[in-house]
């Protein structure tokens, strides 16, 4: 869906992250807090000189998280409107008449009830850890381990269940949450495959990035952005396939 869409994929992408980071700086340069974020990153900031930049640090970083969640919504919608609606975009997607604030709604609101359950199930899961600590650290780390890897399985198996309410929003026929869950119960194994599939690539991809950021900076950074860039682009396929799948009765394989 991605690579034999390329050129669409990097216009629905491209341009809007490209005005992200155009806008984000106009705002850090606009709080004059250019060089004092070049200073924190590099460590050369004390923790008093900070506290006069406080203030202006976190407007500019919340106008900067507003605008990036608007900007990954405009993405979203352009390609799932893209792939269920063949709407092609020029060098920027169009937002005119596109439900993106909706889009983000439902995003948050599907964000939230995952960040409750994660609690919920964390909590749950994290009781088990208990009787693990009799057995000494290296059982209590390798459970913790273990446990984290099912939360975000279980997380994740979730998410894709619920997120086909993403793209129904985005082509204008929004469903409920419980809706998108009920319509994905017969694709949970599925779901399931590819949560697994998800969790390796991104694991070695992770691995190798790294490795990248050891050789050079530069080469880490520039692979760390494709590899987001996939992962995003990825995540927006997943939910449009499955959505076409329950939904609109499409084939998973065409």
């Amino acid at each position: 869906m991605i690579f034999n869409n390329f050129g669409q994929a990097l216009r629905v992408s491209v341009g809007p992250y490209a005005l992200l980071i155009a806008v984000s700086a106009l705002i850090f340069w606009s709080l004059g807090l250019i060089s004092v974020l070049g200073e924190i990153a590099a460590g050369q900031v004390a923790p008093e000189q900070l506290q006069s930049f406080g203030g202006s640090i976190i407007i500019g970083v919340l106008a900067v998280v507003v605008l990036a969640v608007f900007v990954a919504a405009w993405v979203a919608v352009s390609w799932h409107r893209f792939i269920l609606l063949e709407e092609y975009s020029g060098i920027l997607p169009a937002m005119s008449g596109r439900p993106i604030w909706p889009y983000v709604g439902k995003s948050m609101l599907l964000g939230l009830l995952i960040v409750v359950l994660g609690m919920v199930i964390g909590l749950i899961l994290g009781l088990v850890l208990i009787p693990l600590s009799a057995f000494g650290e290296a059982a209590l780390v390798l459970g913790g381990a273990v446990i984290s890897m099912l939360m975000v399985a279980i997380l994740s198996l979730m998410w894709f269940r619920m997120g086909v309410a993403l793209p129904a929003t985005a082509v204008g026929k929004p469903i409920k949450l419980g809706e998108a869950w009920e319509a994905t119960s017969k694709v949970n194994g599925t779901i399931i495959g590819i949560v697994l599939i998800i969790a390796v690539v991104s694991f070695i991809a992770g691995v190798a990035t790294q490795g990248l950021y050891e050789i050079h900076p530069i080469l880490g950074v520039v692979t760390d952005l494709f590899v987001q860039w996939v992962n995003l682009m990825i995540g927006v396929s997943i939910l449009t396939t499955l959505y076409g799948h329950v939904i609109e009765g499409r084939p998973l394989i065409d």
